[in-house]
């Protein structure tokens, strides 16, 4: 009798501890992102370690790896369908060649300005939430949880000021690994070249590359200025950011991280337009005072007259016609 209490106290022992060790078990998800501080996506990302790590009582932790620590977006991409990076914040359209869908984002002069572009980007909205669904039918291992901004994007070069796209005419001009930026630029006379974010300022200091375009902050963030001191007030195109978690992290989390997880990421959407905005206003003041930047107004209008005409060719191209459609809606309705 008194072995088979023994036997039972020591089975509840066992299970005692188990419990006691998967209620203690810790998370460390690593986060992958190209740029360097300051930068929106940081600032998105920071808010989220530490939000993250207070609402689970310590027991989700984030560690951010900046400055494309694990690779460019490309690579950290398919680390994340493996499941070795855990979550990714960066520019949506660097995916397109996973996600050619993401190209409907990327359309030059779109909005009439960072008001509507947000009230078209709220989370939970019919874009959000329709890019949420493509990502899930297409079984990426990768999960879609925020779209937001992230600044508005310029034109900098190395040569000379540019105020017309008549200034790019031969231009060695790097762009993402993304047909359709290769296309919107090389109407404007440049010759493009693809190639990571990363690799900019090695290739503005070689001549690989006489120009790029990027966000403000990422100009500045990534000390781009030091090697290319030309930049066009362009405001081409309102930055999308997203933040992604591979499916394998969202499997071996419980289910109630996971949900805070998301809630969080609605969160995290605003600040990436929020914070873009913020930068671009102190970034332009720095840029001129602090370091010498010498930046043209553009003849927008001029502009405008090359790249809007676009937008139906740049969708019909991947069948996104559909995709532009709901965009439109969107900025119409945001207008009202």
């Amino acid at each position: 009798m008194r072995k088979g209490i023994l036997a039972l106290l020591a089975v509840l022992f066992v299970l005692g501890a188990g419990t006691a060790f998967a209620a203690d078990k810790t998370y460390t998800l690593r986060l992958a992102t190209v740029v360097s501080p300051p930068h929106p996506w940081h600032e998105a990302a920071n808010y989220l370690q530490q939000e993250l790590e207070k609402r689970t009582g310590g027991a989700v932790k984030v560690r951010i790896f900046g400055g494309s620590q694990l690779g460019s977006d490309q690579s950290a991409f398919e680390e994340m369908r493996m499941g070795t990076i855990d979550l990714m914040i960066g520019g949506a359209t660097t995916l397109i060649n996973f996600v050619p869908e993401l190209g409907a984002l990327n359309l030059p002069y779109f909005y009439s300005g960072i008001d509507q572009f947000r009230k078209v980007m709220e989370p939970q909205g019919p874009v959000v939430e329709r890019f949420k669904e493509i990502y899930a039918s297409k079984n990426l291992g990768v999960r879609l949880l925020a779209l937001g901004g992230g600044g508005t994007r310029v034109f900098s070069n190395n040569l000379r000021d540019v105020v017309g796209p008549e200034g790019l005419k031969g231009m060695k001009m790097r762009v993402p690994n993304s047909p359709k930026d290769a296309k919107i630029w090389s109407t404007a006379g440049a010759l493009v070249v693809a190639m990571p974010w990363g690799e900019i300022y090695s290739a503005l200091q070689t001549g690989v590359v006489n120009a790029f375009e990027s966000t403000l902050s990422g100009y500045f963030g990534s000390k781009l200025y030091e090697v290319a001191k030309h930049m066009s007030n362009t405001q081409h195109i309102i930055m999308v950011s997203h933040l992604l978690m591979s499916e394998a992290t969202a499997k071996k989390l419980p289910p109630e991280y996971v949900k805070i997880v998301e809630e969080l990421s609605d969160e995290v959407g605003r600040i990436f337009t929020d914070k873009g905005e913020e930068f671009d206003k102190q970034v332009m003041a720095d840029l001129k005072e602090k370091y010498g930047v010498v930046i043209s107004e553009v003849d927008m209008k001029a502009f405008m007259d090359i790249f809007q005409p676009l937008h139906d060719e740049l969708m019909a191209a991947d069948n996104n016609e559909e995709l532009l459609k709901l965009l439109r809606e969107a900025r119409d309705a945001a207008s009202k």
